[in-house]
């Protein structure tokens, strides 16, 4: 028999006829009821108090989840390298927006790793590290969305579930030590080349004095023609240096009269061609520069056209503006083919490396021509085509020039 089986045969006893309890178990009967009732109500009440204490505090936590996710988020996106978290089939998880400008895809969430890079050595990493659980790092070459080189690291999270995966572009760097090798080695030959025929000159006078009187005056002579060509160079190379390095002092100048000088400075070399070389333009064009440095630009170019012009003529044009002044050297020369002329501003490039020695030329000039212009804060850009001559074009800004300067 149950407990309510027993209770309610209580309850019948005691309201049995001629019991005299009843009304007080009535009275304790219906206290005990409110009073189970209240508790009831009470513990409900606590338990609800608990759940909506608990809900809010799992809001709080979602919420400075949230935050710092975002922020995270936030921190991703500020980086100067592209950030993946792929999973261990190399399927993108998140992806920084560096990443996806980097590679140029839109919503790589979900997708793999080749699918938005276009390279099996990323992908071939995320997978191996996933297996070993190691951190690994390489060097890889990209071809999409066009040719870099970056420095790709791979590492797993804590729960063995994830790959973090970064990319430090390093191209330009590349590109900076291609020049900075291609530059030593340059310089290299440029002074063992004259030093090695000043030895071996100097030897042979001392070897064969009997032949001095006969050779003698001729070898002096090509050994001070190549003492003057390292100067040359050393000239240049510390102009490019000061022009790479040194803050341009400006003032008003009149770039036409720079431009006029430069060209008559250089008559008499033209005419020893028979080249005809002619200035058009104003007589005064005021711009903020610095003067000493714009003459070395214009005999630089001058010049330069001047040598690589077998016949024909030699054209300096100079058109001011409101903000910016054009500057155009323009020649009948052998010109450049359309593949070698964005590497002429290049420290000793030379398109013939024969014709240039012959002209005396260093290597130099076009060089410094494009630091200073663009120390400047101006642009020298070149249109040529083989045997149809060049065309040199110099922008630079006119600044803040005063009414009255000059």
């Amino acid at each position: 028999m149950g407990a309510v089986g027993l209770f309610a045969g209580a309850i019948l006893a005691l309201v049995a006829p001629g019991n005299s309890f009843l009304p007080w178990l009535l009275i304790g009967f219906v206290a005990l009821t409110v009073w189970a009732t209240s508790a009831a109500l009470a513990l409900d009440r606590e338990r609800q108090e608990q759940l909506i204490q608990r809900k809010s505090h799992i809001d709080l936590l979602e919420v400075q989840l949230s935050e710092q996710q975002s922020a995270e988020d936030v921190l991703a996106d500020g980086l100067d390298i592209a950030l993946f978290i792929c999973d261990l089939r190399a399927g993108i998880q998140f992806a920084n927006r560096r990443a996806v400008d980097m590679f140029r895809v839109a919503g790589p969430i979900g997708r793999s790793i080749l699918a938005a890079t276009l390279s099996p050595d990323l992908e071939h990493l995320v997978i191996e590290v996933g297996q070993m659980q190691e951190a690994r790092e390489a060097e890889l070459f990209f071809k999409f969305p066009e040719e870099r080189v970056g420095l790709a690291k791979a590492w797993p999270h804590l729960d063995g579930r994830r790959i973090f995966l970064s990319i430090y572009e390093t191209t330009e760097l590349r590109r900076l030590e291609r020049i900075r090798q291609d530059f030593v080695a340059n310089v290299s030959h440029e002074f063992r080349t004259p030093m090695t025929i000043i030895r071996a000159m100097a030897e042979t006078l001392l070897d064969s004095p009997a032949e001095f009187p006969a050779r003698g005056e001729d070898y002096l002579n090509r050994m001070i023609a190549e003492v003057d060509r390292l100067s040359l160079i050393s000239n240049d190379l510390l102009i490019l240096s000061a022009a790479e390095s040194n803050i341009v002092r400006k003032h008003a100048t009149n770039i036409a009269r720079v431009c006029r000088s430069a060209t008559q400075s250089l008559e008499p070399k033209a005419a020893e061609k028979d080249l005809t070389l002619s200035y058009t333009g104003p007589t005064e064009v005021l711009i903020e520069a610095n003067e000493t440095q714009l003459t070395q630009v214009m005999m630089n170019l001058i010049e330069n056209a001047i040598n690589y012009t077998p016949s024909g003529n030699v054209w300096v044009e100079l058109t001011g503006g409101e903000s910016d002044v054009k500057i155009q050297v323009r020649d009948t020369g052998i010109g450049i083919a359309s593949d070698q002329a964005p590497r002429i501003f290049e420290r000793f490039y030379r398109v013939d490396k024969a014709r240039s020695r012959s002209t005396g030329g260093t290597g130099l000039g076009l060089s410094i021509v494009k630091h200073i212009v663009e120390a400047h804060g101006g642009t020298v850009a070149i249109e040529s085509a083989l045997n149809s001559g060049s065309t040199f074009t110099v922008t630079l800004p006119v600044g803040n020039i005063e009414p009255g300067e000059g």
